[in-house]
Order: structure tokens, then sequence, then C-alpha cells
């Protein structure tokens, strides 16, 4: 009698808990769909009611703390998530929720070894692979962002934003056959996939491709034309083909959409300036200031406003490339002669050319901390500017552009020392030579001519030919020697010495050269030079002409289709035949 009254007994606990446990799973069960629907109270309401029927149950713990960690309470989020690990150490899904909430809370290397964390326990935990890859793309970890974001990709290919990060990073260490491959799969299953028509664009755009960028551009553009991102992009290829009118129309679209683009507004500077229209290019132009690749520096003095300098002495600081501080350092001499004093920083490089040439004024080095020397502090020092931001205040319409015969001036007996070099090489006139300009970043590939495509003018009778890169390049000189014969004399001096490069280019008869510093110092120096120019140049060459406002001495050839240098070449070719 006892053991059938202690069965039923038992046998009646055991209904009571495995109804307990149906009550709870249903009501994780709803909070789960709840929360899916967008209904966040109605699932937290759930979950609660979960954790009141059993309130050690790891999964309500763990449901309960992600929701409240999306709705910002971090806190009480914090609790359940570490409740549900104190539970189970090894619950995945819960470490990933608690580095969501490190997130939110910036503490960034927590979130990290949360998502670790996650991804030890299950490799296959997409959204850990992802949160992860951004906070090491957040870091500068780029390798090990891209790894991350690779192996999100494969699990769950359309999370938000994933595929746009995988192209960036892919797009950095240049694999754009693996992107390109990837988003043009995509586009065979879903034609009309908005992403990977951006996407793709953008890669397409860094691959120097802009005809076929801007017809990607356009197909996702017809999908939503209310991107500003979209839009910006399809301003910049429409610019790379030389359609300025339509490149400013798009980056005005992108700017109403969202008035503080500073990418946009930036980018519609450029565009302007490529016209020569200086009055509306200038005042946006000073946005590079705020760009994280600018170096931040100390502001000691005000700011000249552009009123009188009379009586009042201005220090005028260094930045950007060489090239544009010489571009720049035209618009010195008007500062010198109007300030009381004008004291200089430029580079290391350009100190004595620019002692020599700006005698009046002080100048010293750029120290890689920006920092101004106390002897320059101490001069009284009343107004500060940027070299580039000068011609917002001197260069307002292409009528102030003086014409001049040269503003820097190279070493008298450095010069001697070159033109006797130059002329033991025999009769003929004596060409400096450049044909590699910009980095990965300032479109090299489309600034840049092979050595051996420059063959019909370095075949020209009479004349010799002399290297002018910045780079050591006699490797790629000796290989064209040996297959057609031709010389170009190498100088390693002139890479160590930029003064020695200042006096060989006055040296020589003619500078001939792809867009790059060279250009800038020939033009500066007052000698001949011709620039061989791609179809949609950086704005400094202008978007149309033979001439530069900036240098008189300087001839622009430019390409008459985008990517085609053949005909440029087989011009100076002429020209230069003309010219022996």
């Amino acid at each position: 009698m006892l053991s059938n009254l202690l069965l039923r007994i038992f046998g009646r606990a055991a209904r009571v808990k495995e109804a307990g446990r149906r009550a709870v799973d249903e009501c994780l069960q709803q909070g789960y769909r709840n929360q899916h629907a967008g209904e966040q109270a109605a699932a937290e309401r759930c979950y609660r009611r979960a954790l009141e029927l059993d309130p050690g149950n790891v999964d309500a713990h763990y449901l309960l703390g992600a929701l409240l960690g999306q709705t910002g309470n971090l806190a009480e989020a914090t609790a359940h998530l570490d409740r549900a690990l104190a539970l189970k150490s090894d619950f995945a899904d819960a470490h990933a929720a608690r580095g969501n909430v490190f997130l939110l809370q910036d503490d960034r290397p927590a979130a990290a070894a949360s998502y670790a964390r996650a991804i030890g326990l299950d490799p296959g935990h997409a959204i850990a692979h992802f949160n992860l890859g951004l906070i090491q793309q957040g870091a500068g970890e780029h390798a090990e962002a891209l790894r991350h974001f690779e192996q999100a990709y494969a699990l769950a290919p359309d999370l938000p934003d994933l595929l746009k990060n995988l192209t960036l990073l892919q797009i950095e260490f240049e694999r754009f056959e693996a992107a390109e491959s990837g988003l043009q799969r995509v586009l065979e299953r879903e034609p009309q996939h908005y992403d990977a028509l951006k996407c793709l664009g953008l890669t397409l755009q860094k691959m120097h491709c802009p005809d076929r960028a801007l017809q990607s551009y356009l197909r996702a553009r017809a999908l939503d034309g209310a991107d500003a991102e979209l839009l910006n992009n399809l301003g910049i290829v429409l610019q790379d083909l030389g359609r300025l009118d339509e490149a400013i129309a798009s980056y005005d679209a992108a700017i109403a959409l969202k008035p503080d683009f500073a990418l946009a507004i930036w980018h519609r500077s450029l565009a302007y300036l490529l016209q020569h229209d200086f009055a509306r290019g200038w005042p946006d132009y000073e946005l590079r200031l705020i760009s994280a690749e600018q170096p931040r520096r100390p502001t000691l003095f005000p700011r000249w406003d552009g009123t009188a300098l009379a009586g009042r002495k201005i220090l005028v600081f260094a930045e950007q490339g060489l090239g544009d501080e010489i571009m720049f350092a035209s618009c010195l001499p008007q500062v010198i002669a109007a300030s009381a004093h004008c004291v200089i920083e430029c580079s290391a490089k350009l100190e004595t050319i620019f002692r020599r040439s700006f005698p009046a004024a002080t100048v010293y080095p750029a120290r890689a901390d920006r920092e101004v020397p106390q002897s320059v502090r101490d001069m009284g020092i009343d107004l500060q500017l940027p070299i580039g931001s000068l011609p917002l205040h001197l260069r307002k319409t292409r009528s102030d552009f003086p014409v001049h015969d040269g503003y820097l001036e190279a070493d008298i007996a450095m010069t001697d020392k070159w033109r006797a070099r130059l002329a033991a090489l025999g009769a003929g006139l004596k060409v400096g030579i450049s044909w590699r300009g910009g980095t990965a970043r300032s479109r090299r590939p489309v600034r840049s001519i092979a050595l051996a495509q420059w063959l019909p003018i370095l075949q020209v009778e009479g004349a010799h030919f002399v290297d002018l890169q910045y780079t050591d390049c006699r490797a790629e000189i000796e290989t064209l020697r040996v297959a057609t014969d031709v010389h170009v004399h190498a100088w390693e001096e002139t890479r160590a010495n930029y003064d020695d490069t200042a006096a060989l280019v006055t040296a020589l008869d003619l500078v001939i050269s792809v867009c790059t510093a060279v250009i800038h110092l020939g033009g500066a120096l007052g000698r001949p030079v011709w620039v061989m120019a791609p179809y949609s140049p950086e704005w400094r060459y202008g978007i149309a002409g033979t001439t530069m406002p900036w240098y008189p001495s300087v001839r622009v050839f430019r390409q008459p289709v985008y990517g085609v240098w053949e005909p440029v070449i087989e011009r100076v070719a002429q020209s230069l035949r003309e010219l022996v």
C-alpha cells in the first residue's frame, strides 16, 4: 500500500515538473517570437515570466540579458548574462552577447575577449567572428579582421554590413579579383542585390575601371537614389571620366541628403578646383585639415583671415606632400612682401632651397611632432596659416596667378657641376624623365607609364635622357637597355639630396614627366617642363588646356581617352623631335 502511494506522489510531482518545464519553454518561445517581431516589451515580459517559474533557467537569463543589452539596460543585462555564464560557462551565445554589452560600454578589449571565447567554443559563430573583426578593423589589425570577416561571410553572408566591410578590407589588401568574383556570384543569384552592386562599384572604382564602376553604381542608384554614400562614389567615377558637371550634381545630391557629409563636400571642392573654379573650390578645400591623415598640430597663434598683413608677423607651416609644398610656395613672395616678417616651416628636404629662395624670411624644417621651436615662439608671431590655405586668400580667380619665370633658386655651384656632367654625355638636348608617380592611394596606376612604353620618346635622336625618379629604378633602366639598347642615365645623389635634384633640373634643357613632384620643382624653378597628364588628372593640372596657372613654363599633354597613353606619347615624341 505504501509503495503504491509513493509511486502516485512521485508521478504527480514528475507531471507537475514537466508541466512547469513546458510553461517555461512556452514563455521562452513566445518571447523569442515577440522579439523577432519587434515587440521587445512583450518579449521582455515573457522572459521575466520564465525566470519567475524557473529562476535558474540558463536560457531565460541569456535571452533576457541579450534583449536588455539591445534596449540599453546594460547593468541588468550584465547581471543576467553573467548569471547565464555562471550556470553554463561554455555557453557560446552568452559569451557573444556579453561581448555586445562590453562593446556598448566601450570596453573593446573585454568585448574582443568575449567574442574570441565564443569562437573558441563555437568556431561557426558568425556574429562573434563579424563583431571581433569590427573591433580589429577599428584597432588597425586589418589582416586579422579580414580573416574573421571571411569566416563570418562563409557562415552567414546576409549579416547586415558584413559584405561592405569585407569588401573594404579586400580592397585595402588589393585582393580585387577575389572581391569582384565574390560580388559577381552574389549578383548572379540576386541581380538586384543593392549592397553587392554598391560594393562592386567601389571595387571597380579602386581597380581604376570607372566605366564599369559607373554601370554598377547606376544600377544601384535605380534601386535606391537616396543613399548619400552611393551618390558620393558615383560623383567620384563621373569625375574620373571627366564628366565634371554630372559629378558635381551627384555630390550636390549627396550633400542635400546629408548636409554634414564632409567627404562629398571635399570631393566637390576638388571638382571645382579641377575646373579652375577657385572661388567655390578653396573654401571647402579647408576640409583637408580635419582628415585623420593630417597631422594634428598646436594652435599657438590666431589664424590669418586674409586681412592686411602690414606690421604683423606670420608663421606659414608645412602640410601635405613635397609637390604641394612647392606649388603653394608660389604664394610666399606675396606674403613675405606684405608682412612685417614671414616664418616658413617646410619639409627638411626643402629647407636649403627655401632659405636660398626666400632670404627675407625665416625658414626652419618641420619636426616629426609638428611642434614649433621655442626660438620661433619667441619671435612675437601674430598669425599662422597652413601653406595650403594661402590660395584661399591670394588665388581666388585665374587672374590672381602671377606670371613668373620661377620663384625657387637652385645652388649655382651645384648647377654648374651638373651642367659639366651633362655636357660630358655629348652633343644634344639633355632631358630629365620621370615615369612613375603617386602611391597606391593617390592613383599610381592612373598616373604612371611603364618605362618600356616611353620608347617612342626615348628613341628620338639628338637627346640624352636622365632619370629623375625619386625611387631607385636602376634595375628597370638596365632591363630596358638590355632589351632595346636605349640608355637612361641615373645618378644616385639626386635622390639623396633634393638640392642636387633642383640643380640637375636647372641644368637640364627639358623635363618630361608624369604627374609627380618633379613637375612642381621644374615649374617652380622656371624650367621647361612637359607633363603627361591622365584624362582626369589631379585638380592641380586642370581638366583642359595645355597650361597650368601655377607654372607658366609647364606644358600639359593630356590623354584623349581614359587610360590610353599611346597618343600622348606620340605627341610628346613628335614635339621632342621638333625641339631637337
